[in-house]
């Protein structure tokens, strides 16, 4: 009783001058440039505000402007889905890398320069990912090599077989382009680390546990709002011709499926606005002045298994394997793990993938594509907020929370079969339709040869045509047999077409098609598009909602100076078992789910027609799947966590101070669910506590563990009260002594 006598008998003024002496040597600047006026922005809402726009900047490139150009990418550079998968994947294995390392001595170092320095890295990685733009010849369509006689038109042409040089294909993995793209994500994922390690607990220590929750759906947000600035950026820049600083007209039209956008600007601009945000946040002076004054009111709620809540983490590498054991022993932790693991390989693969999901599915182009992922985008930050202020309005403490994480996985998997609603199949002829409108088994090889255009010497070249009243279209005029060519208006039309005649339509000759138009069939969807897109945005909504608590919780369990450490094991394991096979895995159900391949010396390039049908059973069931798991995780997490003791595991909410305190435990199960050594808290102003507060003028940083703003008969009260409930006995409160 001493101790705490003694710890309560230290002035407030003391205290306030300690404070005052410690936040003197916080400065913002550079070095010993630290002006006074640069000081009104060394505050926790400029810090989440440059952190944010970092953030905003990461998730605009790596979110945003990869996954819109993914199509483009495909086609300019001859990669598959598996390539770009790999590519994106890649981000996620360079943090593998480095995230322990990062988190260790980043931890203890100055968070604000390991981020800004990661932001320099992230910029260079931007910029040599758009490099492959100025080191390929310009975009030159496959009909705009040929002359003036011969446009691609049914006719006698002397074939020369595809001759293979020594040198590696495109379609390798070897493609010079594809190791760029690799290059340029293993900096950005390098670059991005401090950001998503070390600033999360980073924005989290220089703020109160009642607002942390609030500051970190708000920097969720910022970060969200990156791909949706993103999609519409990227969608605008693939209207523009890709080699518009080279040529100065484009060869085709923009509607022809050959077209190449702009994909390099993006990256461009991502690595100059990387380079501009990094400056900034270099000025954060190791943690904020108010940080420690947040830091003494906190609530301790780590796991019981702990056996020193308060242990810090060694800064040796040699003691790193003994606290890593320590934190790997938390069985709430371990839940947060395996739930995030499930997550993240669908959200790594729909946020690679989603434009080019969308734009098979819903049978459109990538440019609207990539609008309509701006919906879904919007749903994960809405997710993200609802998440936040679920939490803090209902005030959720770890066992609350692991039953929202429950209620938003049960909504997400049944809105989750609203994958299986797609738009029709374009028939392409002699792909998945034959020739006499019968349909091609996906498992039997097709021929775009046939009789209507043996007569025809046509060269393996994509340029789609379409047959308006039938919805039919061709792999090229010549395998429609088309002799004439006109332009009218930039819209190009075949004739005399001799494969038409050949066509049926229930059991009917089709008369007066003798005209073709280049480019794809629109396809009628219905309300299949709407259906489709609601049921996806509840799904994203309810994913994301599940962020927040889980984060919270994971910072939550973990002693505090160990959270940075837990955070980094976190993203090893989510990046190693979800993020990285999730991009990859995507990227493989989009191949599987190929018609037709470009072929180049016997190897596959890049995919032209794909079978939605398959495609939205194939990730329907992976995604039912993972969030089947996600919900047996968290339901045994619920059933295995253990609160701490009462002086360690309760949260204080005061209206100002002189008003009355509310105290509730960490784990907000009913009495009767508790087991023997454990404390139940629920316990609402006592007398004692009114008048202690009026007396007193400013809050007292004294009292045991971290319980500062209880007055002296209840830190008592809480030392008994442990006691007499392990012997069996409880309290509803303080008046019951």
């Amino acid at each position: 009783m001493d101790h705490y006598r003694d710890k309560f008998d230290t002035s407030d003024e003391e205290l306030r001058d300690r404070s005052i002496d410690e936040d003197e040597k916080l400065l913002c600047g550079y070095g010993s440039c630290t002006p006074s006026w640069l000081q009104h922005f060394h505050n926790a809402k400029w810090l989440l505000l440059m952190l944010g726009i970092c953030a905003f900047i990461q998730s605009f490139v790596v979110n945003a402007i990869f996954p819109v150009g993914l199509s483009t990418l495909e086609k300019r550079f001859k990669m598959t889905s598996t390539h770009t998968g790999i590519i994106s994947s890649w981000y996620d294995f360079a943090v593998l890398l480095v995230v322990f390392p990062v988190c260790h001595w980043g931890n203890s170092g100055h968070k604000g320069r390991w981020i800004g320095w990661g932001g320099v890295v992230m910029a260079l990685g931007s910029l040599i990912c758009a490099l492959p733009h100025w080191l390929v010849s310009p975009y030159k369509p496959e009909h705009s090599e040929l002359n003036v006689t011969d446009f691609g038109q049914c006719m006698l042409r002397d074939l020369e077989h595809e001759t293979c040089s020594g040198s590696v294909p495109l379609a390798s993995y070897l493609n010079p382009y594809f190791l760029i793209f690799v290059l340029g994500q293993t900096l950005h994922g390098v670059g991005s680390t401090p950001l998503f390690s070390i600033g999360t607990t980073f924005i989290d220590e220089n703020v109160s546990q009642k607002a942390s929750p609030v500051y970190l759906a708000v920097h969720a947000v910022l970060t969200s709002f990156g791909p949706v600035i993103g999609v519409f950026v990227g969608g605008f820049l693939l209207n523009i011709y890709d080699d518009f600083d080279r040529v100065d007209h484009p060869p085709i039209a923009r509607s022809d499926p050959r077209w190449i956008g702009a994909w390099w600007v993006g990256f461009l601009a991502s690595s100059i606005s990387a380079l501009v945000i990094a400056f900034p946040i270099l000025a954060f002076a190791r943690e904020l002045p108010e940080a420690k004054r947040h830091r003494a009111k906190d609530v301790n709620q780590v796991h019981a298994v702990n056996a020193n809540v308060n242990e810090k983490a060694p800064k040796e590498a040699k003691k790193l394997p003994i606290v890593i054991m320590k934190i790997c022993r938390n069985p709430t932790f371990i839940v947060c793990i395996v739930i995030g693991i499930f997550e993240s390989i669908i959200i790594n693969g729909f946020a690679a993938f989603m434009p080019k999901i969308l734009e098979t599915l819903l049978s459109t182009t990538p440019i609207l594509a990539s609008y309509l992922s701006s919906v879904v985008i919007f749903a994960a930050a809405a997710g993200v907020m609802v998440g936040g202020m679920v939490i803090r309005k209902l005030k959720l403490q770890v066992g609350g929370m692991l039953k929202m994480i429950v209620c938003c996985h049960v909504i997400a998997l049944i809105f989750t079969t609203g994958l299986l609603v797609h738009c029709p199949q374009r028939s392409f002829v002699g792909i998945n339709t034959e020739y006499d409108d019968l349909e091609i088994h996906t498992n039997i090889e097709h021929s775009v040869k046939t009789e209507c255009n043996a007569e025809c010497s046509c060269k393996n070249e994509w340029n789609p045509v379409c047959e308006q009243k039938t919805g039919r279209m061709y792999f090229s005029p010549c395998y429609a047999g088309c002799r004439d060519k006109k332009v009218e208006n930039g819209t190009t039309s075949w004739s005399d077409c001799s494969c038409l005649q050949q066509n049926f339509t229930h059991g009917h000759k089709v008369q007066h098609a003798d005209e073709l138009k280049g480019g794809y069939c629109s396809i009628d969807c219905g309300y299949n598009v709407y259906i489709l897109m609601v049921t996806l945005f509840i799904t994203v909504v309810a994913s994301f909602a599940s962020g927040i608590p889980t984060q919270q919780i994971m910072l939550r369990v973990v002693p505090f100076d160990q959270r940075t450490l837990a955070l980094g094991i976190n993203w090893t394991f989510l990046r190693l078992l979800g993020f990285i096979p999730g991009g990859i895995l995507f990227g493989m159900m989009i191949d599987i789910a190929c018609l037709d391949w470009e072929v180049s010396c016997g190897h596959r390039q890049s995919c032209r027609v794909y079978d939605p049908l398959k495609l939205s059973w194939t990730i329907t069931a992976v995604a039912i799947v993972c969030k089947l798991l996600s919900i047996l995780a968290t339901v045994l997490g619920y059933m295995t966590y253990r609160p701490t003791d009462l002086d360690n595991g309760i949260s204080i909410r005061s209206v100002d101070s002189h008003g009355a305190l509310h105290l509730v435990v960490n784990d907000d199960r009913p009495p009767e669910d508790y087991g023997k050594g454990q404390d139940n808290a629920s316990v609402h102003a006592s007398k004692s506590t009114i008048q202690w507060l009026n007396f007193r003028s400013t809050p007292l940083l004294g009292g045991p563990a971290c319980t500062p703003n209880l007055n002296p008969v209840e830190n008592i009260w809480g030392i008994l009260v442990r006691q007499m409930y392990r012997d069996g006995s409880q309290f509803n409160n303080v008046e019951q002594l």
